[in-house]
């Protein structure tokens, strides 16, 4: 079904620049959508009302409102606009109108615009295609004109830039470094979180309905209608993003103008920029949110579905075809595809790299240029062909389409013993005693056949503790002599070749501090009795305390599904990602293997005590002081002295979801 959009502006507006926005925003590329307009017209300079009435785009309806209520001035100069409490309530008032229609009109989405903006073409496609409920494109000013750019978008309160907990007392230095980070971050491509946004915003009818608006918080201070729409949208549910991709131009005052012929004019390469960067990125998202098991939140694994499914390969021929829908768009960018080889893949072939060249056509600087983006993606064989990763490189001039190269490891033969499956518990433990080692022990032996130890030279009890709450099992323990978890690597693949000298069916690795939900005692032996399925993923909630979960910015594992059993195929070539840290307790490429998550959890009760943070703090910073590889924010907010927590429920669920399997 086609999607309905409105584009809404409150426009009060000088009519050298109205003429650039209403000229942006005609030439917006609408394919695929029927597009409305709405402007509530509040000028006070006739042309710029006559500009909006000969507002007439193709195939669309205009509608405009016309504000009656009493004038009040608005000063605007070369420096500052300068805005008063009764401005602010005119415009809120103009907003909510263009919000009742967007309802009213059953829209999909509203696209709702200041009238100094000019963007870039492939603006509200984009925006559509995040899949958001409320999302801005960014833009970039300079309030003052002697002071640095700052974008309309910030984390927190009126307009802070900066992250801080309450209780966190920093310095200017350490202000002003956060806040650089900030705007580095923002000048990535890419989709962010953010606290607060405006003036260029795209929002759903869900959003709409559910009564996000402008309207004034009686118990709220700040001055601005935009700092209310996103309390309200926050507190109703709704989590405000960015996209960095495709940067709107602000005409904040007239010697602005100057500069829009040089940024439409830049269109070309941002383009090519824009469309390398989401053809990546497609990919990438669309292996770590469909087609592994590390999931995120399922409204992104939705947004990539229309391009990636089970008809992995043929969607990747796909992209020769989407030369002739560039082409058909309102840009200066042309870009092609180069041709493809289309090979009749060998049936006992696994694994190939497909080469694809796409030949990008433009302009830089004024000058006409060439640009080639190869792509190399990576395609496994299940059922179809699946992506398996991407690398793009970016050349001078054309280039020729390469031949596919088809190689990597050979076809490997899938073993599934039929009968009743042995699960293997495999372990690697160190110095536990006085932790949680006894408890996870006593719950696993409930579910599991035997167990496998990997002792790393313990100088407390923890051996012993193994021996004696595992009795009623089989259970092999190996003590190694020195410690070695200093490369974690190492000991991680010990472990595991440890648990394959048992001819185990099921592998199931959990650390010391890690126990599923009581379910799991009766719940497991039907994944394990499936016998299209080789990769079980869970959820991981790092717990604070004992009743309570950690969510924020850095602590969300419990968001997307990671592996933690894994039926032993004897014949697949197993790759280690081989770093001394965060090396992952599997195989990396186990994601290969057919996969689905399941909605039982696992409790993380490493983090439940004080001493244990600061003692991973430590370990952290002395190992990895450059953040290499982790994430230096993470290691740094262990130590938050009120972190965000929440409560856990036992009874909470998601239902079973396949991923990838044989038919």
């Amino acid at each position: 079904m086609v999607k309905k959009v409105l584009i809404g502006s409150s426009v009060r507006q000088e009519p050298e620049i109205l003429e650039c926005f209403l000229d942006s925003i005609r030439d917006l590329n609408t394919a695929g959508l029927a597009v409305d307009y709405m402007f509530v017209d509040d000028n006070d300079d006739p042309a710029s009302s006559k500009l909006l009435y000969g507002f007439r785009p193709l195939r669309a309806k205009v509608f405009i409102a016309r504000n009656e209520m009493p004038r009040t001035p608005f000063v605007k100069d070369e420096v500052h606009h300068h805005w008063t409490e009764e401005l602010v309530q005119r415009v809120t008032r103009n907003k909510n109108k263009i919000m009742e229609h967007c309802k009213k009109g059953h829209y999909d989405y509203l696209l709702l615009l200041d009238s100094d903006l000019v963007l870039h073409p492939e603006t509200l496609l984009c925006l559509i295609a995040r899949g958001k409920d409320i999302i801005s494109e960014i833009f970039w000013t300079r309030f003052r004109p002697d002071t640095e750019e700052a974008p309309q978008v910030w984390l927190a309160d009126s307009y802070t830039t900066y992250w801080r907990r309450r209780d966190e007392q920093i310095s200017e230095e350490e202000k002003m470094r956060r806040v650089s980070e900030f705007v580095k971050m923002l000048r990535r491509p890419g989709v962010y979180r953010v606290g607060g946004l405006g003036a260029l915003t795209l929002f759903s009818l869900r959003a709409l309905q559910r009564g996000v608006s402008f309207d004034e918080i009686y118990n709220v201070s700040f001055m601005g209608e935009d700092r209310h729409l996103c309390i309200r949208a926050v507190a109703l549910g709704f989590e405000l993003f960015v996209d960095t991709c495709l940067p709107a131009y602000h005409v904040y005052r007239r010697a602005e103008l100057d500069g829009v012929a040089r940024y439409v004019e830049s269109f070309r390469e941002m383009s090519i920029k824009a469309y390398t960067h989401e053809i990546s990125t497609i990919i990438q998202n669309a292996l770590e949110n469909l087609l592994s098991a590390d999931f995120r939140r399922r409204s992104d694994e939705e947004a990539y579905r229309q391009h990636f499914t089970a008809r992995g390969w043929r969607e990747l021929q796909g992209l020769r075809e989407n030369r002739r829908e560039i082409a058909r768009r309102k840009t200066i960018l042309r870009a092609e595809t180069a041709d493809v080889a289309d090979p009749s893949f060998d049936d006992g072939l696994s694994r190939c790299d497909l080469a694809v060249v796409l030949n990008l056509r433009g302009s830089e600087e004024g000058q006409r240029t060439e640009k080639a983006v190869r792509l190399r993606v990576r395609m496994v064989k299940l059922d179809w062909w699946k992506i398996d990763g991407c690398e793009a490189q970016e050349h001078a001039g054309p280039c020729r389409a390469p031949a596919v190269i088809t190689s990597s490891y050979k076809d490997y033969t899938r073993v599934v013993r039929p009968g009743p499956q042995k699960l293997t518990l495999a372990m690697l433990v160190r110095n536990e005693a006085g932790r949680y080692l006894p408890a996870v022990l006593r719950h696993a032996a409930q579910y599991v056949d035997e167990a496998v130890i990997l002792d790393d030279a313990s100088t407390d009890a923890t051996v012993e503790i193994c021996r004696d709450v595992l009795q009623d099992i089989p259970v092999f323990i190996h003590v190694n002599q020195s410690p070695g978890f200093a490369n974690e690597i190492n000991i991680r693949k010990q472990l595991w070749d440890l648990a394959v000298q048992t001819q185990p069916d099921w592998i199931l690795i959990l650390d010391a501090d890690e126990m599923f939900e009581d379910r799991a005692v009766s719940e497991l032996r039907t994944l394990i009795s499936r016998p299209n399925i080789d990769v079980y993923a869970f959820r991981l909630f790092d717990f604070w305390d004992m009743e309570h979960y950690r969510e924020d910015e850095f602590w969300k594992a419990h968001l997307r599904y990671s592996p933690f059993l894994v039926r032993y195929q004897p014949h697949f070539p197993y790759q280690w990602q081989e770093t001394p840290l965060h090396c992952g307790r599997f195989p990396k490429n186990i994601v290969l293997l057919p996969t689905a998550s399941s909605d039982l959890r696992v409790k993380h009760l490493g983090w439940a005590s004080r001493e244990d943070r600061l003692n991973k703090y430590r370990r952290y910073m002395e190992s990895d002081p450059h953040g290499r590889y982790g994430d230096l924010g993470q290691y740094r907010s262990i130590l938050d002295q009120k972190p965000r927590l929440k409560k856990w429920l036992d009874n909470e669920s998601d239902p079973v979801r396949m991923v990838k399997g044989p038919a």
